[in-house]
């Protein structure tokens, strides 16, 4: 039983990875080209950022290289991924709920890490249970599950109560969302008890774990508690990229091919290509001023009119 434990874990890894990719993926190969946000202040703009403008304010602008200062996309990226800005300006409330969970999140991510480091280190001599830097991060790692599970248990509860609580959210939300949060918060949960019952030895045990996983050593961890935890775990890693919480996934690209994107179709044989192409579309739209009659047009037919057909109907009488 304890080697299907493991094995499951790594069936768990390997097909995060894989779903990930392929999320990745098509979004790059599938997303059709989206319609101008043109939101400001874009934080690449530099200096000019401050104060909402862009390089089209230059004279002569489509004659010259846009070089975007990327650090500033940087900065920016980390502030609405670290501490969820937008949220916390336009909707305080909301913060208040979902940052607890996502810290939550972030801080058993980042326990996550320091385990995997821990591993390595105990794979090359050193001794776990005579090591003064072993007994640092142990104690760290408590630290960090204990705030973690807390976070999210609280967070995932919270958001829940929000949903239901808030008309506009509520219409909003489907089953799956509350089974993400609900599923979230039942993982901090089980790890909160965990903790609770091994009397500050999470951290051995999670390090043992880790370390036996990647040392292919299917040791008996001695508690139950934690292999349900863990088990929670292996579940929502195969679950996140295939419902909206792979979110954090796309991020980036989100960001930086929507939100932040400002290249000008002119400088841009790509996004001209992209046009050309879906001027080619055939026009499915039978509204009035666009395609009354339903007849075999495309987009380009459409866009070369010279007006909708509205309006040409009302000229000829």
């Amino acid at each position: 039983m304890i080697t299907l434990f493991y094995l499951l874990g790594y069936l768990a890894l390997i097909g995060c990875a894989i779903t990930s990719f392929l999320k990745i993926r098509n979004y790059m190969k599938k997303t059709p080209m989206h319609l101008r946000w043109e939101l400001y202040p874009i934080p690449h703009e530099g200096p000019k950022a401050k104060h909402g403008g862009s390089y089209m304010e230059d004279g002569d602008w489509w004659k010259h290289e846009h070089k975007a200062h990327h650090l500033g996309d940087l900065i920016a990226l980390l502030a609405e991924v670290l501490f969820l800005e937008a949220t916390f300006k336009h909707n305080r409330p909301l913060w208040y709920r979902t940052y607890p969970f996502h810290l939550g999140l972030y801080f058993l991510m980042g326990g996550a890490i320091i385990l995997i480091f821990t591993a390595v280190l105990r794979m090359f001599g050193l001794d776990a249970d005579n090591s003064t830097l072993i007994w640092l991060i142990y104690l760290l790692i408590n630290i960090i599950s204990f705030v973690g599970c807390l976070c999210l248990i609280g967070g995932g509860v919270g958001l829940i109560m929000r949903r239901l609580g808030d008309p506009g959210l509520r219409t909003f939300s489907t089953p799956e969302h509350y089974f993400d949060l609900g599923i979230f918060a039942f993982f901090g949960l089980t790890g909160f008890i965990t903790w609770i019952a091994n009397a500050g030895e999470f951290a051995s045990l999670a390090s043992d774990f880790v370390y036996n996983a990647l040392t292919f050593n299917f040791a008996s961890l001695g508690s139950g508690g934690f292999v349900l935890h863990m088990v929670i775990g292996f579940f929502l890693l195969l679950w996140i990229p295939i419902t909206f919480m792979s979110h954090i996934l796309l991020k980036y690209f989100l960001y930086h091919d929507i939100r932040w994107e400002d290249v000008a179709t002119s400088m841009s044989k790509k996004r001209q290509e992209l046009i050309l192409s879906a001027l080619k579309f055939k026009v499915t739209w039978a509204a009035p001023h666009m395609n009354p009659d339903g007849a075999d047009k495309t987009w380009l037919d459409v866009a070369t009119s010279g007006y909708p057909v509205q309006e040409q109907k009302k000229e000829e009488a």
